[in-house]
């Protein structure tokens, strides 16, 4: 993974309460937890801003194949879009 540097967060309880919930749930620590949603969460927002760079740059027939084929990939990773 690299090299790990420390951030500071401040949520609001309820969301802690919530994050704690679903840590304990999946048998990790909070900040562990946390560490991959923010980690699943770059990749998504990644994943949509490259998938609208290409769609602007592309004619309606090819921006639709285009996402056919992102589409695809992602059924072939495991991720549901």
């Amino acid at each position: 993974m690299g090299t790990m540097e420390r951030i500071n967060l401040n949520i609001p309880s309820e969301a802690r309460k919530r994050i704690a919930r679903l840590a304990k749930k999946s048998n990790l620590r909070e900040g562990e937890y946390l560490r991959e949603l923010v980690l699943r969460a770059l990749k998504e927002v990644e994943r949509k801003e490259f998938i609208a760079r290409v769609a602007v740059s592309r004619t309606p027939e090819r921006r639709a194949r285009d996402l056919e084929i992102a589409d695809a990939i992602e059924r072939l990773r495991g991720s549901p879009r």
